[in-house]
């Protein structure tokens, strides 16, 4: 259970627990180091190359969804945007970058509590300064990984939103994680970025010894468009065993919790979006015991 002082603070919480574009970096991976001891918690990065595939929207909703189900979530948001902290009303919250830069060990103290029953690490646009000032050090792509060591057990699941690319920010998510889900529209560009990151996902396997698994979520989906429906069976077929069962189908109502910044479980749990997106929490959950 977490300490009683993380509950009920909507400012950073104090526990005891334990663009400026940035240039892109090469998938450098130490193969020598030990892999941490295994840990109950499930890590979720929600990563694509392509942006504008829902990746934001399924880090929040997966989110309220797990913890409407009573798990414990933390959402990080690693990427530079920092939508989902927008979205979340924490965007002027300080950030990772500004916990390495102070210096401290508690990387508790830098976690907020949202109105949703469940946290979050904040991002802003200071941590675009993350990669560039420790791209070139050695085990860079560990910094998240190592720091989440000392929470990672206090929660069920761990959810990171990441950027629209394969940098720095990619590369320390799935090193940390657990699992990858890749959501992608039905569209061909959007099966580009799938395929860099399974590249990812698959380097690391070898070269990191680090057990991840990789799945496809199938986002934004219109049953009536034909392109989509060509589209999904070749996702289904290049992905074979790898496509969530589950898919997201467009719902205007997802447009509209954000302009509310809630999310759409908490505006409509009932509506399509929202029924899906709890199916989703659940195969996940169904992944997870297995």
């Amino acid at each position: 259970m977490l300490n009683p002082k993380f509950y009920g603070n909507t400012q950073a919480a104090s526990v005891q627990l334990a663009s400026t574009r940035v240039p892109s970096a090469p998938v450098h991976i130490e193969g020598t180091r030990k892999r941490a001891a295994e840990s109950s918690s499930k890590v979720i990065t929600v990563c694509n190359q392509k942006g504008g595939v829902a990746k934001t929207t399924t880090c929040l909703n997966l989110g309220t969804s797990l913890a409407m189900m009573g798990k414990q979530v933390l959402l990080i948001d690693f990427d530079v945007q920092a939508n989902l902290s927008s979205l979340l009303k924490s965007d002027h919250c300080d950030s990772f970058y500004d916990f390495i830069q102070s210096g401290e060990s508690d990387l508790s103290s830098y976690i907020v509590k949202t109105g949703h029953d469940f946290w979050l690490l904040p991002a802003n646009s200071r941590l675009s300064l993350l990669a560039k000032n420790h791209m070139r050090e050695k085990h860079f792509e560990y910094m998240l990984k190592d720091q989440l060591a000392a929470i990672k057990n206090f929660f069920d699941y761990i959810i990171i939103d990441t950027p629209p690319s394969g940098d720095f920010y990619t590369l320390n998510a799935l090193l940390a994680s657990d699992i990858a889900a890749v959501p992608s529209q039905c569209e061909y560009l959007s099966m580009n970025g799938i395929s860099h990151i399974r590249n990812m996902v698959d380097v690391i396997k070898a070269k990191a010894n680090h057990k991840i698994d990789f799945h496809v979520l199938v986002t934004m989906f219109d049953r009536s468009n034909t392109a989509s429906r060509v589209i999904f069976n070749k996702l289904n077929h290049d992905y074979y065993g790898s496509v969530f069962s589950t898919i997201i189908e467009r719902d205007e109502i997802v447009q509209q919790s954000q302009i509310l910044l809630t999310p759409t479980m908490a505006y409509d749990k009932n509506s399509r979006a929202g029924l899906q997106y709890f199916d989703l929490a659940k195969e996940i959950e169904s992944l997870r015991c297995a």
